[in-house]
């Protein structure tokens, strides 16, 4: 079954509307990016569906991968337009239109980039969850490390694919602040995870018991590479671990 596509003056469910700030589309797209939904793409008004995932999120354009079935790649390269929609874990977005820009390849597997709409339909209801590291990987030093003037590194807590929490032992007053960028950052899990990206405290306080500065961090851009090694691993580690 198709979703429903909306019509200029419908009326909307109470918690659906159109998201036209380019900030505010970044953000729902990320939803959709770390909650790995399934994505429904039609193509240039085909009866024909494909399912893909989002890669990734950036400032002009979008990625998506992973599509099937795999007829589904010629048939997005020779499309001049797509729409695109996701229906998961009380969340719904869809894209009426949008352009492709390329198709490129990462170690011989495809993926497309897609412009930025310019307005997406958005209805939801939760955020993406977070993932508590188990104990034998948090044994074993996982931890993010901001490379500036000097190396400031913190234990990770808790994990999604955009993002984490993390407590560093920093002496007041702190060294960071609400919006900070750090474009060199780097994320370790000895054995299990090593990647390098951009990110952004979004969010600290103290923790009174331990006296260390707990931070909320999202990470914004990264290598393909990195970002499919993180999805990778939040998957794995997803599968045992409760939310955080």
């Amino acid at each position: 079954m198709s979703e429903p596509q909306a019509t200029l003056g419908a009326v909307l469910p109470a918690d659906s509307r159109y998201l036209r700030n380019v900030d505010d589309i970044v953000s729902c797209l990320k939803q959709l990016r770390d909650r790995r939904s399934n994505l429904s793409i039609r193509i240039d008004q085909s009866e024909e569906t494909y399912q893909c995932k989002l890669l990734d999120v950036g400032e002009n354009s979008f990625l998506i991968e992973d599509v099937q079935p795999r007829s589904g790649i010629t048939a997005i390269r020779q499309s001049k337009r797509l729409s695109l929609s996701a229906r998961a874990e009380g969340m719904f977005v869809f894209i009426e239109k949008t352009k492709l820009l390329k198709m490129d390849a990462e170690r011989g597997i495809p993926y497309f980039e897609l412009k930025l709409p310019t307005s997406i339909l958005s209805q939801q209801r939760r955020r993406a969850a977070r993932f508590r590291l188990p104990l034998r990987v948090s044994a074993s030093g996982a931890r993010i490390s901001f490379f500036s003037e000097q190396e400031i590194t913190g234990r990770i807590i808790d994990i999604s694919a955009g993002g984490c929490r993390a407590e560093f032992d920093l002496p007041a007053p702190w060294p960071v602040k609400n919006d900070d960028c750090f474009d060199n950052c780097a994320i370790t899990i000895p054995k299990l995870l090593e990647l390098h990206g951009q990110a952004v405290i979004r969010h600290f306080h103290e923790n009174k018991h331990s006296q260390k500065l707990v931070c909320g961090i999202e990470l914004t851009k990264m290598h393909v590479t990195d970002r499919r090694r993180l999805e990778h691993f939040i998957q794995t580690i997803s599968k045992n671990a409760a939310s955080a």
